[in-house]
C-alpha cells in the first residue's frame, strides 16, 4: 500500500513539473509571406490552432478562427511591483490600518 501511495504522489509531482513547459512552441519557423519574423505554433484546442510572433517588443497571439491578441509583456518576464500603503486617520486622529 505504501508503494502505491508513493507511486501516486510521484506521478502527480511529475505531471506538475511537465505542466510548466506550456510556453515551448510546437513548431517555430519563418513566415511564408514575410521572412523578417518567426511564427510559433503553440497548441491546438477543439480544432482551433494558436500561433505567436514577436513584433516591436510585444507578443502577438492569433488563432485560425481570426482572433488576435497583443500582449505588451509576456508572463515569463520578471517584474517588481511596489505597492504603497496609505495611512488613514479617523476624525479623532486614531490610526486605522
Amino acid at each position: 500500500m505504501k508503494t502505491i501511495t508513493k507511486l501516486l504522489i510521484l506521478s502527480f509531482i511529475m505531471m506538475g513539473i511537465t505542466a510548466c513547459y506550456t510556453s515551448i512552441p510546437l513548431k517555430v519557423g519563418e513566415s511564408e509571406n514575410n521572412t523578417t519574423y518567426q511564427v510559433s505554433y503553440l497548441f491546438e484546442h477543439d480544432g482551433c490552432k494558436v500561433y505567436r510572433f514577436y513584433d516591436r517588443g510585444n507578443y502577438v497571439y492569433f488563432t485560425t478562427r481570426g482572433d488576435v491578441t497583443s500582449i505588451k509583456n509576456d508572463s515569463t518576464q520578471e517584474r517588481r511591483v511596489t505597492i504603497y500603503r496609505d495611512t488613514i486617520y479617523s476624525s479623532n486622529n486614531e490610526l486605522k490600518p
